[in-house]
This record gives C-alpha cells, structure tokens and sequence, in this order.
C-alpha cells in the first residue's frame, strides 16, 4: 500500500486532493517539540529509500499501527531545543544522504553507512524542511547548504523568508512541497514567492508537472512524503 504522510493540522481540503496517490495519513504531535513544528513529518518520520520509516519514537505505537510497512523506532527522543528536535530531519539525493552528521539519528546513520551511500555533512540541521528534494534537482534558500553541495548535485538557490510557517518569521520550500516521480506538490500558491520565475524555469527544464493543493499563499507544514 502507498501511502501520504502529511501534518496533522494540513488543512483538510488540501488532503483531499491527496487521496488518489495514496492512504493520507496525518502524523502525531509530540508535545515536546515546540510549536509550530510539533506536527511537521519531516521532524517526526523519515522514510528510508527501502520502504520501512523511521518514526519518533515517542509515538512509535501509532505509526506501527496504522503503516503496514516496516517501522522503525527512533533511537533519540525528540524534544524542542535545537538539536534535540533535528535528528529525523535529513534528506537523500541519489547516493548521498545530507545532513549535520553530528545530529543525525543513529538509526538512520546505521542504514546509510550499511548501504553504501555517501554521507555529506552540512551545517544546517534542519536539512529536509530547507531543501526540496526531487528525482532530479534540489531547491534551497538556505545559502550554507547551497555552497556545500552546488559542485556536486543540481542545486539551486531560491530566495529566503517568503514562505509562511505557523509560529516563526518564515518557514522553507521544502517543508511546502513533496515530489512524487515527475510531479511536485506545492502546500499553496508560489506566484507571490519574488523567486517564482525562477523556480518555473527549473520546474520547466527537468520537466516536472505541478500540483498547486490550496490558493492561499504557500505555508511551511513539514513537507509531504509519499512512501
């Protein structure tokens, strides 16, 4: 069965829109994660390149209930300051898997050293919700993952504080998009985001289709994960 993690609190029409690419299912709010980021699925799971998923493991028992997948419990407990709320926040293109490696979650580490990938260190420990991720390119706005990887996977730079999160200044892209194959999800509108232009032209070149799930402007959930 394929499955949609999305936040719990992703607004319900939105969701809806969801349905046809697989079972939507609303992660679990752990309540010692700040605010604002207590709900977002790239805090709490992180799907392994196999299948199974790593989950928070303070809410384990309801992730083994509801996936008929392999799940994984966390070895670090999650908590609001940062680090503590990053372990699970990391993301893989093609072979590398990217990271503050000083923060990572032992699990995941173990998979990725057992399974050849190599392993790039960046400063920015919310990995994932900086960066959207696809089969072919990376967006970012955050200039120190940008430098670190721009010699060695497409990577572009979009620009920084124009997505709304709910409790900060501003979210990132890729906590307000998912990709599924050749498709990209946005959570809202993106022709307000100054970057708009620009961020057509790389949808355009790599030829992907875009899915726009609300009008309103687009809004940092912690992003969209089809597994």
């Amino acid at each position: 069965m394929n499955y949609v993690i999305i936040a719990e609190n992703f607004p319900e029409e939105s969701a809806k829109k969801l349905e046809q690419y697989g079972r939507v299912l609303r992660t679990k709010k752990n309540r010692k994660v700040m605010e604002g980021l207590n709900t977002h699925p790239d805090i709490l799971v992180h799907p392994l390149p196999n299948g199974e998923i790593v989950v928070d493991r303070d809410n384990f028992m309801y992730y083994d209930m509801l996936l008929r997948k392999t799940v994984i419990k966390s070895e670090s407990y999650l908590d609001a300051k940062y680090p503590s709320d990053v372990p699970l926040n990391a993301f893989t293109f093609k072979n590398y898997f990217v990271h503050n490696l000083k923060f990572t979650d032992k699990r995941l580490l173990e998979y990725y050293k057992e399974n050849g990938y190599e392993l790039i260190d960046i400063k920015q420990g919310y990995s994932k919700c900086t960066t959207l991720v696809t089969e072919d390119f990376l967006i970012t706005s955050d200039g120190g993952t940008y430098e670190k990887l721009k010699d060695i996977m497409p990577i572009y730079r979009i620009n920084h504080k124009e997505i709304k999160l709910e409790k900060f200044n501003y979210g990132f892209i890729g906590g307000a998009s998912g990709s599924l194959g050749k498709k990209l999800f946005f959570t809202g509108s993106i022709k307000e985001h100054s970057s708009y232009e620009e961020i057509m032209r790389i949808i355009k070149k790599y030829d992907y289709e875009v899915e726009i799930l609300s009008d309103n402007p687009i809004e940092d959930y912690g992003s969209i994960y089809f597994i």
